[in-house]
């Protein structure tokens, strides 16, 4: 008559003696659930430091400086501005970014500063939808990151039109995995050409992501660029650049990030580096094309990682000597 129970009994017996064993003698199953865990938010402290120099020709220059801010996915809990000089924080109205302003005017004087940011990047903070007009403004292109008819043609080879934005992207960032080769030897690397990225199908990831957005959005999936640093997961010590990444918006008008080059150099990690928030990324800048506040008297800043320097309207470029480094607190 009690058969049945005892089966049970015996049953629910065997099952948590098997699972016990499993932590026993695989316990590094478990702790990879709990790194994965974990993995979704990172604490620390990043310094974004160098020294502008005037040129002993000029009289005067005009400097912006990127300024990273709280932003989707990130919340800055303290930041510190060392300059010499009086300065503004002003922010652009097309994409929010925040930068420092100030005018020198002392010929060949070396002008050092460093801005010190206490970071926790989360992915609870990225809980963000799209507002309508941002899906339009991220459907646009910029100069160098074009939708030509080359574009459309991959576009139109790459994906799906029954498919959803989601397996759209997907099929882009696995094309962008298999036709670039993360490159930083062949010249004309790293200014996200889309044209040159078809054509040598080389660069970094500065490349790679203008590629992937430029197919996006011949595909008409809003997409945007996004640059900054790739924090490294050990304790601290030097940055050696920035890193750029994307992101697309789903139907829903979610964002989902997209690594392609991380993903490249990291081709176990593929599946991790698509849609997939990542908690060792700093954002500094967002957009291409970007008007400075004040206006600058040039061009569009095609990409605003480091400082933009003028003079009488002439863009001083490589006039800024910069460092990064960091220290991971948790």
């Amino acid at each position: 008559m009690n058969r049945p129970q005892d089966s049970r009994i015996l049953f629910f017996f065997l099952f948590f003696w098997v699972l016990g064993m499993a932590f026993v003698y695989q316990p590094h199953i478990f702790a990879q659930d709990a790194s994965q865990s974990r993995a979704e938010k990172n604490e620390f402290e990043l310094t974004y430091q160098g020294e502008i120099k005037i040129p002993v020709h000029e009289k005067a220059i005009e400097v912006w400086i990127p300024l990273a801010s709280s932003r989707e996915g990130q919340k800055i809990l303290e930041r510190k501005i060392n300059l010499p000089v009086k300065c503004q924080i002003f922010r652009e109205p097309i994409y929010g970014n925040e930068m420092v302003y100030f005018k020198a005017e002392k010929a060949g004087s070396l002008i050092p500063f460093s801005i010190q940011y206490h970071a926790l990047t989360d992915r609870n903070y990225f809980n963000k939808r799209a507002a309508q007009g941002e899906t339009t403004l991220y459907l646009e292109p910029s100069r160098l990151m074009s939708e030509d008819g080359r574009i459309r043609e991959i576009a139109k080879s790459v994906v799906s039109p029954k498919a959803s934005f989601s397996e759209k992207a997907k099929s882009i960032y696995n094309y962008v995995i298999t036709h670039m080769q993360y490159d930083k030897t062949t010249p004309g690397w790293g200014s996200g050409d889309t044209r040159r990225a078809c054509e040598v199908g080389k660069g970094n990831c500065t490349d790679f992501h203008s590629l992937f957005i430029s197919v996006a959005h011949a595909a008409e999936i809003p997409a945007r660029f996004k640059i900054g640093f790739q924090v490294p997961t050990d304790s601290g010590g030097a940055i050696t650049g920035y890193h750029c990444w994307a992101e697309f918006s789903d139907e829903k008008r979610n964002w989902n990030p997209v690594d392609a080059s991380e993903a490249w150099k990291h081709p176990e990690k593929q599946a991790y580096y698509f849609a997939r928030f990542d908690p060792n990324k700093f954002l500094i800048s967002m957009g291409r094309d970007i008007d400075l506040v004040p206006r600058q008297k040039g061009e569009p800043v095609n990409i605003f990682f480091y400082p933009y320097v003028e003079s009488d309207g002439k863009v001083i470029a490589g006039s800024a000597r910069m460092e990064f480094s960091y220290k991971n607190l948790k």
